[in-house]
This record gives C-alpha cells, structure tokens and sequence, in this order.
C-alpha cells in the first residue's frame, strides 16, 4: 500500500513538472492565439474564416460545430481546445513514464525484499 501511494504521488509530481515544463515553452511554440484574439468582429463566435487562424481549429470546424449553425460558440471551441489540450498532456506523460521505466529497468538492480524464515 505505501508503494502504491508513493508510485502515485511520483506521477502526480511528474505530471505538475510536465505542465509547468511545458507552459513555460507553450508560448513560443502554440498557434493558438485564443478565442478573443480569433472572434475578430466581436460577436462572441467564430465564423469558418476567423477559426482559419488556428491550423488545428480550422481542420477540425465541422466536427466542432455541435450544432451545425456554421460558427463555434465559445463552449464548442473551449470542447475541441480542451481535448487537444489533454491530449498533449497525456502523450507527454506517457512518453515519461515510458522513458524513466525503460531507464530504471535497465540498470535497476534486484532485490530481495523478503526476510528470512529462522
């Protein structure tokens, strides 16, 4: 039991190390310029031209667009941002994992844990 608590407090540790690691470099690297900065007329939605300022929002419109009115609402475009957004965090986490346990696993030694029967 107290592995378990330990394992799972490393990945907690793991993942809040990840994000900020990551949202200190996100910046510079993510093409999304926000809701607000996309709704250039300031309608509170944003039309097929205005999502053309997100590569990963214009490729995926008409799946965004729950309701079929031809513009996303700002719930519909925080939905897709939202998935993306858990999607890196989560390929992130298991490309970690992967690589400390294939790093432990390599030089990790054995250990008897057991005690001795007298």
């Amino acid at each position: 039991m107290k592995l378990a608590k330990s394992a799972a407090f490393a990945v907690a540790a793991l993942a809040f190390a990840l994000g900020s690691a990551y949202g200190a470099t996100a910046k510079s690297q993510d093409k999304d310029p926000g809701f607000n900065a996309l709704d250039t007329n300031h309608d509170g939605q944003l039309s097929k031209s205005e999502a053309a300022g997100n590569p990963y929002l214009a490729k995926r419109f008409k799946t965004t667009d729950k309701n079929h009115d031809g513009k996303l609402s700002r719930t519909e475009y925080l939905a897709v941002m939202a998935r993306k957004d858990l999607r890196t965090v989560k390929d992130k986490v298991s490309h970690a994992l992967g690589s400390k346990e294939s790093s432990s696993s390599a030089g990790g030694s054995s250990t008897n844990h057991t005690k001795s029967q007298p």
